[in-house]
């Protein structure tokens, strides 16, 4: 069975290698995109807002990464590690020229400075031969607080010392594409920040625009055997400036419990832990342990993530709804 697969996917892997080989040729530089979340392949609409279109079930996930545990900053002391959380919720629609329909919030803290995603995804999808082809936009608001009573001023007069905080809001917009087919395969490229949203808080000479972001994601899911699946998956993301990049693969025993490495460039090793709970595997539980090997003596030397998601499959928008009694489903 493994070789059955691996013979159908041959040739589209060949040709998703040599986008990505390509991908990463032409960049040399690391990027820091926008947020990261170990579990990319768990729950990419962040990145992509087209992968709603190949989920059959409604969901609500929610996710919390601490970046940079115990991370002290020079003058200050404890305070100033990047953390992030992310709420998502999914729900298919049936019968309607739209697909699926959710909603995405970041919440993104980097020290001094405060991001706000708030997104509500839309996708359309098609039905090809054995496989799904999915297209998503997402419009939304981003809005970004500065903190200027935990700047340092190197004047004490500086006019913008106000010991305040400022918020700005700006309209956003993402989009992407997803493919999916029934033998496990996924490819999938979103882009980021499409209106480059910028916000001056009253200086007009601060550039400080929210740059648009390409990411190329993928993978495919391998069976093993009756009780062992294995699926590899690559995250390439970049600006058109600099590039990163995340590989590894996750191991899943019974469709119950799942372990895994990641590498991320110039960064990371990230190992999974995870499990399924309840009735047809409705609660999904996960853990990622970042273990940071580049720049120690300006970071912390871990990061930690939970990742949450909660299937809803009775709940979809259109189409015949199924009615259940004690007796009988129809």
């Amino acid at each position: 069975m493994l070789k059955a697969l691996f013979n159908r996917n041959t040739l589209f892997m060949k040709r998703y290698c040599f986008l990505v080989i390509a991908f990463l040729g032409i960049f040399s530089l690391k990027a820091q995109n926008g947020p990261y979340f170990g579990h990319y392949m768990f729950n990419p609409s962040y990145l992509n807002p087209g992968w709603g279109g190949g989920e059959r079930d409604a969901f609500v996930a929610f996710q919390h990464r601490t970046q940079w545990l115990g991370y002290s900053t020079s003058f200050d002391g404890p305070g100033g590690a990047p953390s992030t959380q992310m709420l998502t919720a999914i729900v298919p629609i049936r019968g309607f020229f739209i697909s699926s329909i959710g909603i995405n919030v970041i919440n993104d803290n980097l020290g001094p400075v405060s991001n706000l995603h708030a997104m509500v995804p839309l996708t359309y999808s098609l039905d090809l031969n054995n496989s799904v082809l999915s297209f998503g936009v997402a419009a939304g608001l981003f809005s970004q607080t500065l903190k200027f009573d935990e700047l340092r001023f190197n004047d004490s007069r500086d006019p913008l010392n106000v010991g305040s905080r400022q918020t700005q809001t700006a309209p956003n917009l993402n989009a992407g594409v997803f493919f999916r087919n029934n033998q496990g395969l996924f490819l999938g490229a979103g882009v980021q920040n499409i209106l480059e949203p910028g916000f001056t808080f009253g200086m007009d000479s601060l550039d400080n625009i929210q740059t648009m972001n390409f990411a190329l994601h993928g993978g495919v899911s391998l069976k093993v055997s009756d009780n062992l699946t294995l699926s590899p998956t690559v995250l390439v993301r970049s600006d058109l400036s600099a590039v990163t990049f995340d590989v590894g693969g996750i191991v899943t025993w019974s469709n119950k419990m799942w372990s895994g490495l990641s590498y991320r460039r110039g960064e990371s090793m990230i190992l999974y832990l995870g499990y399924s709970l309840m009735e047809n595997n409705r609660l999904k539980v996960g853990y990622s342990f970042d273990y940071v090997f580049q720049d120690q003596t300006a970071k912390a030397a871990t990061s930690h993530e939970i990742f949450v998601r909660y299937d809803l499959p009775d709940l979809v928008f259109g189409g015949r709804k199924k009615v259940k009694t004690p007796r009988f489903s129809f």
